[in-house]
C-alpha cells in the first residue's frame, strides 16, 4: 500500500488519457486512412475505364461537381475545415480559436476523403491532426477537464493524428514538440507519447506493419560524396521558399476571378479531370510520384517535367482552401528535386547511380525541413515512413543544411504564416472574457534579462505567474525573465493575437 502512496497519480492520469485519446483518435485516422486509400485506387480505375468508354466522362463530370458541392457546403457550414487545419490545432491552444470538435470530426472526415479521394495533390496528414485533435477535445470534454487539461489532449490527439496517418509514432511526438508547442513538457510529451504509440498500434492492426513509403534497402551513403549533400539542401531550401511563397499568394490569386468564393473549389475538382484521364499516374499526394521515380528509370527532362507540373497542381489544390494537407505533396517535390540533382550529380561527376535512390530520400526531408522549419521532425518522419536508419547521418546534413539557409532568408515556418493570416483577418473585439497565453522565453532574446517593470503589456494583460523549471510564482516588478521560463499572461480574449504579436518583438 506505501508503494502506491508514492506512485504519481497525476502524471499516470495522463498516460491512460492519452492512452484513451490514442485509441480513438486511432479508429477515426485508420478509418479515414482507409477511405481515402479505397476512394483513390477507385478513381485511377475510373479514368482507366473512361480512356476507353469517352462517352461516360460526361457522367464524371457530374459526379466530380457533386462531390465540390458537398465539400463547398460543409466548408459554409464549418470554415474552420479549411486546409490541413494544423494552423487552427495551434490557434486552438493559443486561445486564438474555439473549434467545435463534433462539426470537425464528421466534416473534416468527409471533406477531407471526397477532395483527396478524388486524386487532387493533397496529403491525409493535415486533416489526420486536425482530426486527431477534435478527438482529444471531446475526450476532454466528456471528462470535464479544465483548460490546461484540454491543450494536453488535443495535443495528444493531434500527435496520435499524424502517427496514424504515416505509421510514424515518433514523429507524431516530435511534431508536437517540435512544430506545435515549441517547447519540451514532461505531462505533454507523456500524453502525446501513450497517444501516438497507442494510435500506431490501431493503424498497425488494419495496415500492418510496412512503413508507409517501403523504398527498399540503401547502402551506406560515402563521406567523400557529402558536399553534394551541402549543396542539395541548398538548393532544397530556396525551393521550399518559393513553394511557401506561392502557397500564401495563391487564395489572393483565386480572389481575383470572377466568380463567388463558394465556388472557387469547384475549379480544381474539375482540372483534376484532365490530369486523370492523360497522366493518371499524377493523381493524389504523391507518394505514387515518389514510387516511380524510385523504382523507374526517368530522363533528367521528364523529370523537370514532372516536378513544374507537380508543383502547379499542389498549388492549385491547396490554394483554393480545399481540406487536406501538403505534407505528402511537399515529400514528392523533394524527391523529384532530389532526383534531378541525383541526375545531374550522376552526369557531372560520376557518382555510382546506386545512390541516386539515397538523394530522393534526402531531399524529401530538406524540402519538408524548408517549408515547415522542423528538421527534428523531418529526419523522423523520413525515417518511419522508409523503414531504415542506414540514412539517418547524412538525410540529417540535408535538413541541417536546409533549415539554416531557409533561415537565413527570413523564411517563417508555413502553418506560423498560415495562423498569422487566418487570426488577423478576424476583428479584435473586447469579449470580456479572460483567456491565458503561455510564452516562452527564449535564449538571447529581448525579453531573456529583462524586468517585468520593463515590458509593457498592451489592452490590460498582465503577466500572473513565471513558471521556472518545476516551480511557479507571482512575478514583482523586479522579478528577471530567465531563458525557459513561461510566462503566463491573462488578457481579453478579443486581443489575445495582438498581445501575442507585441510579446513575440522581444523575443
Amino acid at each position: 500500500m506505501k508503494l502506491l502512496h508514492l506512485l504519481d497519480w497525476s502524471r499516470i492520469s495522463y498516460v491512460a488519457r492519452g492512452i484513451l485519446v490514442g485509441t480513438l483518435a486511432g479508429i477515426v485516422i485508420s478509418l479515414f486512412r482507409l477511405f481515402v486509400e479505397i476512394l483513390v485506387e477507385a478513381v485511377i480505375e475510373i479514368y482507366h475505364f473512361l480512356n476507353g468508354n469517352p462517352i461516360w466522362i460526361i457522367g464524371w463530370v457530374g459526379v466530380m461537381l457533386l462531390s465540390a458541392f458537398i465539400v463547398a457546403l460543409l466548408i459554409k457550414h464549418e470554415p474552420d475545415i479549411r486546409g490541413s487545419g494544423i494552423q487552427d490545432i495551434e490557434a486552438q491552444l493559443y486561445g486564438l480559436l474555439h473549434l467545435n470538435w463534433v462539426s470537425i470530426i464528421w466534416r473534416k472526415f468527409i471533406g477531407g476523403a471526397l477532395a483527396i479521394g478524388s486524386g487532387l495533390a493533397l496529403g491525409r496528414e493535415g486533416p489526420s491532426i486536425q482530426l486527431g485533435g477534435a478527438v482529444g477535445q471531446g475526450v476532454n470534454h466528456f471528462l470535464k477537464g479544465n483548460r490546461s487539461q484540454e491543450n494536453i489532449l488535443i495535443s495528444a490527439g493531434a500527435s496520435a493524428g499524424l502517427s496514424a496517418a504515416f505509421n510514424a509514432p515518433v514523429s507524431g511526438i516530435m511534431f508536437i514538440l517540435e512544430e506545435v508547442h515549441q517547447k519540451f513538457s514532461s505531462v505533454l510529451l507523456l500524453a502525446a507519447f501513450s497517444a501516438s504509440i497507442t494510435a500506431n498500434f490501431v493503424a498497425y492492426q488494419i495496415f500492418g506493419v510496412e512503413p508507409a513509403l517501403n523504398l527498399g534497402s540503401m547502402l551506406e551513403f560515402p563521406l567523400e560524396y557529402y558536399g553534394h549533400l551541402i549543396l542539395m539542401g541548398i538548393v532544397l531550401a530556396l525551393g521550399g521558399w518559393l513553394y511557401k511563397e506561392v502557397l500564401l499568394v495563391m487564395p489572393k490569386l483565386y480572389s481575383m476571378l470572377p466568380i463567388p468564393p463558394y465556388l472557387i473549389g469547384f475549379i480544381p475538382f474539375l482540372l483534376v479531370i484532365p490530369v486523370g484521364l492523360y497522366f493518371p499516374n499524377m493523381l493524389g499526394g504523391g507518394t505514387g510520384v515518389i514510387n516511380m521515380i524510385n523504382s523507374s528509370s526517368v530522363t533528367l527532362w521528364l523529370l523537370i517535367g514532372i516536378f513544374v507540373f507537380r508543383f502547379v497542381f499542389s498549388q492549385i489544390s491547396y490554394g483554393s482552401g480545399l481540406p487536406g494537407g501538403i505534407f505528402v505533396p511537399a515529400l514528392s517535390l523533394g524527391a523529384l528535386l532530389g532526383a534531378i540533382y541525383g541526375n545531374g550529380a550522376l552526369m557531372v561527376t560520376g557518382i555510382e547511380d546506386i545512390f541516386l535512390r539515397s538523394f530522393i530520400i534526402y531531399a524529401m526531408g530538406g524540402f519538408l525541413t524548408s517549408v515547415t522549419k522542423a528538421p527534428m521532425t523531418s529526419v523522423m518522419l523520413i525515417t518511419e515512413m522508409t523503414g531504415t536508419v542506414t540514412h539517418l547521418m547524412p538525410l540529417a546534413v540535408v535538413c541541417l543544411v536546409s533549415y539554416v539557409v531557409t533561415d537565413f532568408v527570413g523564411s517563417e515556418p508555413i502553418y506560423d504564416e498560415l495562423l498569422y493570416r487566418k487570426v488577423n483577418r478576424r476583428p479584435s473585439i473586447f469579449e470580456g472574457q479572460v483567456a491565458e497565453i503561455e510564452i516562452h522565453v527564449e535564449s538571447d532574446s529581448d525579453l531573456d534579462g529583462m524586468t517585468a517593470g520593463e515590458l509593457t503589456l498592451p489592452y490590460d494583460a498582465r503577466i500572473i505567474k513565471i513558471r521556472r523549471h518545476d516551480n511557479e510564482f507571482m512575478p514583482h516588478l523586479d522579478t528577471t525573465f530567465s531563458a525557459g521560463d513561461e510566462l503566463i499572461i491573462n488578457a481579453d480574449k478579443g486581443f489575445l493575437s495582438e498581445v501575442r504579436k507585441h510579446i513575440n518583438k522581444f523575443n
